[in-house]
């Protein structure tokens, strides 16, 4: 557990596999007092001051302090809609609640989610649930509907293609701790492997376009 003046968080390694790195930052909320704000460049500092919740500023600057574990020179940037990228390579951001995650790949695009288990998720389930996604998983199970809503976030961050419908372009299928996705880019069908780490409290997807053979010790 590393401390910071009053602040308490833990970071874990989910995978380090060569150009292929996911870290996971945990932390206790504090008052923004707490913060060492001489990590921040003078770019950085000014998009924090901009923002006005204490939940906004807890994530951002906890996600500065993720991405320092990574040990790569590199800023993270931010396009016009708002997804970050990196110059050298590719990334991917998510947090929910106390937790922040950051996934890169050097050499394919990446997504990457995670979600806090919640039962509000059945009162959504109409917006990103298709009936060719009924025919795929249990309808009912609330885990399931959490994966597939996060697995479809993962994906949109990674295909980075406006107007991507979670409910009528991505269908999931999931089999083990692996899930199986179809992205229906303008009529030509993608195929892409997921896997996804279930915790007691939350759940974690990630995908890239390279190689997803690998195994979580989970």
């Amino acid at each position: 557990m590393h401390k910071l003046a009053s602040l308490s968080y833990k970071i874990e390694n989910i995978i380090i596999d060569k150009g292929f790195i996911i870290k996971l930052l945990c932390f206790n909320d504090s008052s923004n007092d707490d913060f060492d704000l001489t990590i921040l460049t003078i770019d950085e500092k000014i998009i924090y001051d901009g923002f006005k919740s204490i939940k906004r500023k807890l994530e951002y600057y906890f996600t500065r302090v993720l991405w320092k574990e990574f040990e790569i020179k590199q800023k993270i940037r931010y396009n016009e809609f708002g997804r970050p990228f990196i110059e050298n390579g590719h990334i991917s951001i998510s947090h929910s609640h106390d937790i922040i995650v950051i996934a890169i790949d050097k050499n394919h695009p990446v997504g990457i989610d995670v979600e806090y288990k919640s039962p509000k998720i059945t009162a959504i389930k109409h917006k990103f649930i298709s009936k060719d996604d009924q025919k795929l998983i249990d309808f009912e199970d609330e885990t399931q509907l959490t994966i597939v809503w996060s697995i479809k976030e993962a994906v949109y961050k990674m295909e980075d293609i406006p107007a991507l419908s979670f409910k009528e372009n991505i269908h999931v299928k999931i089999e083990d701790n692996l899930s199986y996705v179809n992205v229906n880019k303008e009529g030509i069908i993608q195929e892409y492997t997921f896997q996804y780490i279930l915790r007691p409290n939350y759940i974690l997807t990630y995908c890239t376009h390279g190689d997803l053979n690998k195994k979580l010790d989970d």
